[in-house]
């Protein structure tokens, strides 16, 4: 622009007027032209130049010239980005909190959340307002006060429930009806399934007519109308069973009542004891103690009654053990005696009896253990252990007949399993024979042997043959095939 200021109409003129001063007509020409040519190019660049700065700017752009002319991209300062991070800070806390707030809502806090519930409510709008002024930092630190306070809410919940119950029944047992349903329905409001919660409204809705019961029935009482009052505080307590007054009425007036009652079971009762009625009496008896529970002459009169039950039990075990015993069931002798002792665990013939039914018993399932598996005495141990047995035997008195005689049959297949049978083996005259727990018989190919009865293994050894193992089963008094051991696989 200011190589533009120093170019001026006069220039071109004065040259122009100094070359037609030296030269000829066609200079002249030339030099009109040049001045022609000067002042179009001022015209151009007064247009480029200065006509924009006359000119309003242009307001709105295409795409692709506003692409031509955007500015440079301006950074945000320090301050206005602490400013945005306070304000997310502040977003988010108040996010957080009005969660919180949304579930206490769900659960009606506002029922039963008193002051504190307040407090929290008061504090978020205070937070609000300082977000609402750009107070950023003190939004967030007011959200969070209002999230503890609601946090603080959420886990009193609990303590708050008990404490709702526990007024309300003290409500309740001063006949406060308005107290009780204050407390009951913030009660619901913390925990709408509480039963103890409906059970304590519903009982907070009936106490004007319980209340006017009750003193119709002591004035019943009072005026010795144990009928009427006994009605009254029937009614009181199917209106609130848990009515303690209601309930000790009812009991007083029912023993007054029953009084005479009580006397004519008890009576009844004692005279059944004697005659060993025992179930009629156990009746009676438990007639009166619905009447008097505590009654020390019921207590008696059971104390009796139970003495009397026991020896008629007594006796009839005894009775059976006694005849188990004569037949040798001792197994059912024992369970007579045993039931004895349950009652009675001082009764000496029960004690002494027990003992030898089950020794005895303890014998007979021994003998049977080897009378139903006789092939158990094929073994050394086994056989050895009966003949323990049969020493026992031997030495034990009094002997039953069933005892004897499976004493005899024991004795016997003892005898035929000590008895030694003859066995045949076979072998090819190349491999050597050994018999367990019995000894080696090398080679041979026939060889007679005596065996007790049992289960024996019999192993055949040649050089460059597998060795062969093969079960021998000796029965008693029972044919044995002859045995063929020879090796006969090569190795």
């Amino acid at each position: 622009m200011e190589e533009d200021k120093g170019i001026t109409p006069e220039q071109p003129a004065d040259y122009a007027g100094a070359s037609s001063r030296g030269r000829s007509a066609p200079t002249g020409l030339r030099a009109l032209l040049l001045t022609m040519l000067v002042v179009l190019a001022l015209l151009v660049v007064a247009v480029i130049w200065v006509l924009p700065d006359y000119v309003e700017p242009v307001q709105e752009l295409d795409d692709a010239d506003a692409a031509v002319v955007q500015p440079d991209t301006i950074h945000p300062s320090e301050a206005q980005t602490r400013i945005a991070r306070q304000k997310r800070e502040a977003e988010r806390a108040l996010q957080e909190v009005l969660q919180s707030q949304a579930a206490l809502e769900a659960q009606d806090a506002s029922a039963w959340g008193g002051a504190e519930y307040e407090n929290a409510v008061q504090a978020l709008a205070a937070a609000d307002a300082a977000f609402a002024t750009g107070h950023f930092e003190s939004a967030t630190s007011g959200y969070e006060s209002a999230g503890r306070l609601l946090q603080g809410l959420e886990r009193s919940r609990p303590q708050r429930l008990e404490q709702a119950l526990a007024q309300g029944a003290v409500a309740l047992g001063r006949y406060d009806a308005p107290a009780a349903r204050r407390q009951f329905e913030i009660a619901l409001a913390l925990d709408p399934g509480s039963g103890e919660a409906q059970a304590g409204a519903a009982r907070a809705e009936n106490i004007g007519q319980l209340v006017e019961l009750l003193r119709r029935a002591r004035e019943s009482e009072n005026n010795g109308d144990w009928t009427a009052a006994r009605q009254l505080y029937a009614e009181a307590v199917a209106l609130d069973a848990r009515a303690a007054e209601a309930q000790k009425g009812l009991q007083t007036a029912t023993a007054e009542l029953e009084a005479m009652r009580f006397r004519k079971l008890m009576s009844t009762a004692l005279t059944a004891i004697d005659s060993g009625r025992f179930e009629a009496a156990g009746e009676s008896l438990t007639a009166a103690g619905t009447l008097a529970p505590e009654s020390p002459d019921v207590a008696d009169a059971r104390h009796r009654l139970d003495l009397a039950v026991q020896r008629h039990r007594i006796m009839g075990h005894r009775s059976r053990a006694e005849k188990f015993a004569q037949t040798e069931n001792w197994h059912e002798a024992v369970r007579e005696f045993d039931a004895v002792l349950g009652i009675d665990p001082q009764a000496q013939f029960a004690v002494q009896g027990l003992a030898k039914g089950r020794r005895l018993a303890r014998l007979h399932d021994q003998l049977d253990s080897y009378l139903h598996q006789p092939e158990r005495l094929q073994s050394e141990q086994p056989r050895n252990n009966a003949r323990t047995l049969l020493g026992t035997l031997a030495e034990t008195r009094n002997q039953g007949p069933r005892l004897q005689q499976k004493y005899r049959q024991l004795a016997a297949l003892v005898e035929l399993a000590e008895t030694p049978v003859l066995i045949e083996l076979a072998s090819d005259g190349m491999t050597d024979v050994t018999i367990n727990r019995v000894g080696r018989f090398g080679k041979f190919r026939e060889k007679a042997v005596t065996l007790l009865p049992g289960r024996y293994i019999v192993r055949g050894e040649r050089v460059g043959y597998r060795d062969v193992r093969l079960d021998l089963e000796v029965k008693v008094e029972s044919a044995t095939p002859p045995l063929m051991v020879r090796c006969e696989e090569k190795i």
